[in-house]
């Protein structure tokens, strides 16, 4: 029997929290909970059976329907693909059958999404949008009533759907220049704004589009239904990106459009300043999964594979290149990065599922799995590319001419850089992890302050743990470095009293949000492997990678917490120092071929 230490339980102050404990919340706090991970969940043998089943059919579907070479040529998805989708009900894989979706589980969703992604991303991220901000998505989080009801109306009739957030100035403004103006006594809406970077929008029938709606001196964000052929609603151009060609996102115009008042979606919490209820919250956030997890966990598996067959079949001066010492390491990250992404995602959805022993809050760990998932992803994707070197560089269509094999490695690199992006640049995912969540826990200090002040814990109970020494040593090393972690937010909290002084330390607490994201997922790979030995040294690749990055995140932020005034890199906009000779990239024709004076 495993006896585990510090395990109370609290009642957080975060919009993250719930009344069911969270692995990584009680992490932040400096505690490794090892029952809440061991035994490693699995999808029950009914749920996954039906999961194949889907799986394989929608195989079928898109290898009739799709070729994914010609949708990246192209950069459109086929009009046929589109209605087959659409009349396939795979509009609305997690929908209640009875509002023609499939009514599958959150883990299945996430499973389709990924196996349409190891096709077509594009494709992916149509489904990904519908499950995650779509119509459907949208019908189970609002209250019974009209608007609840015309949701049910266009999920039957299988409309595409999707969200309008993001604006010209950026996503991570919290206002929205987009403005909502009551009418007819409070009738109806006006909307008017400008929108881009809308996952579904040229082809979409209903989105829901955020506006600020002023009241008085009182300004909120809300969120309004907005059917797409309204007067005044216009595409204005389809966005064409480095990757994911052929998914249809676009800028949209709305000049004038009239919504009906009861289109304006109640979704804010009583006595709370943001602008979701914990059911809205956890939509996003596990939408975050489906449109970012899935996708890079697909094209993690594909590039690792695609890797190991070069390596298997390629011969430098007679030896094997999988002979080589370098290539055998650069193999094994590849392999441990895409079992870390896979164990992050899994743990996430299977949280969602209910399928823990213990019964958890998956939205710390959603949130998190943004980034562990896109990062790690497009390190194996690198890594593939390092390896095969010209002929991972070499498009498909291009291999096949000469006729090798004509794996899309070079597609997939340009795919794998859109979702660390997507869903709010890497370096964002983890500030909010720590300003939304971790910071939460220690203003005020947290109910176990006493534990972290008085030292690394007890860890003698990891040696019972079922995992090979290494692993043992591997969890040992999570237990003090959890402490580490919590012992080094009391600390700043209680340097900076002022939470906002705290929160302009931006460095720091990126830094501190890697540094979680790591912990968490060696914790998640260990507590896997717990119950799989032949994964042990999988999970041990993944732990010795994880302390090296570890190391580099601790030591810059060692020298980041001593340094006043914060941000100790102000001289890159002071110019002071050395600055780019503009004139070296200013072009001097004009359009026509005239000379432009510099």
């Amino acid at each position: 029997m495993v006896t585990v230490h510090g395990t109370r339980d609290r009642s957080t102050r975060n919009q993250f929290s719930g009344a069911r404990p969270s692995f990584l919340e009680q992490l932040y706090l400096g505690r490794v909970r090892w029952d809440l991970l061991h035994p490693f969940p699995s999808q029950p043998d009914h749920d996954r059976a039906a999961g194949d089943e889907v799986v394989a059919e929608l195989g079928r579907l898109l290898r009739e329907h799709v070729d994914p070479e010609e949708v990246d040529r192209t950069g459109a998805l086929p009009d046929a693909a589109l209605a087959a989708l659409r009349d396939g009900g795979w509009l609305a894989l997690g929908v209640d059958p009875a509002l023609g979706g499939r009514g599958l589980s959150a883990t299945n969703v996430f499973r389709v999404i990924q196996a349409a992604a190891s096709w077509s991303v594009p494709v992916a991220l149509v489904l990904a949008i519908q499950e995650s901000i779509g119509a459907g998505a949208m019908h189970a989080t609002v209250a019974p009533g009209p608007l609840r009801d015309e949701l049910r109306r266009r999920v039957l009739a299988r409309q595409v759907s999707g969200s309008a957030d993001t604006e010209p100035s950026g996503a991570a403004n919290r206002d929205r220049a987009t403005t909502a103006r009551p009418v007819d006594g409070g009738a109806a809406y006006v909307l008017d704004g400008d929108k881009v970077h809308i996952g579904n929008g040229p082809i979409a029938d209903v989105l829901t589009v955020s506006a600020t709606l002023r009241d008085g001196d009182r300004a909120e964000r809300r969120l309004f239904l907005v059917d797409t052929s309204a007067p005044g609603f216009e595409v204005v151009a389809e966005h064409r990106f480095l990757g994911v060609r052929g998914f249809p996102n676009g800028a949209v115009r709305l000049r004038g459009v009239r919504v009906p008042a009861w289109h304006l979606l109640d979704e804010r919490p009583d006595g709370d300043d943001t602008r979701l209820t914990p059911r809205m919250l956890n939509l996003i956030v596990r939408g975050r999964m489906y449109l970012i997890a899935a996708p890079s966990l697909a094209l993690a598996k594909r590039a690792a594979g695609w890797a190991r067959d070069f390596v298997g079949r390629r011969v430098v001066d007679g030896v094997p290149l999988h002979r080589y010492e370098q290539v055998r390491h650069e193999l094994a990250e590849c392999l441990a990065d895409t079992y870390a992404v896979e164990t992050a995602c899994r743990w996430a959805m299977l949280v969602d599922d209910g399928a823990t022993a213990t019964p958890g809050n998956a939205l710390p760990e959603q949130m998190a799995t943004k980034n562990i998932s896109s990062v790690a992803a497009w390190r194996v994707v690198d890594r593939a590319m390092a390896l095969m070197a010209a002929e991972g560089y070499e498009t498909a269509a291009g291999k096949r001419a000469r006729g090798a094999p004509d794996v899309p490695l070079e597609r997939a690199f340009r795919d794998a850089r859109n979702f660390r992006i997507s869903g709010g640049v890497d370096f964002l995912l983890d500030y909010w992890s720590m300003t939304l969540i971790a910071l939460t826990l220690y203003y005020p200090e947290p109910d176990n302050a006493a534990e972290i002040d008085a030292g690394p814990p007890d860890d003698r109970w990891c040696d019972e743990a079922p995992l090979s020494p290494e692993n043992r040593e591997h969890l040992r090393e999570v237990v003090r470095q959890a402490h580490r972690f919590a012992a080094t937010c009391l600390r700043l909290a209680r340097r900076f009293p002022d939470r906002a002084e705290l929160l302009a330390r931006q460095r720091l607490l990126v830094l501190l949000g890697a540094i979680g994201n790591e912990l968490h997922t060696a914790a998640l790979v260990l507590a896997r492997a717990a119950g799989a030995p032949a994964e042990a040294e999988l999970a041990a690749a993944a732990c010795r990678s994880a302390r090296h990055r570890l190391a580099g995140h601790w030591r810059e932020l060692a020298r980041r917490e001593v340094a006043d005034p914060p941000g100790e890199d102000h001289w890159t906009t002071s110019g002071a120092g050395w600055t780019p000779d503009t004139d070296l990239v200013r072009p001097t024709d004009d359009r026509a071929g005239n000379r432009v004076p510099r």
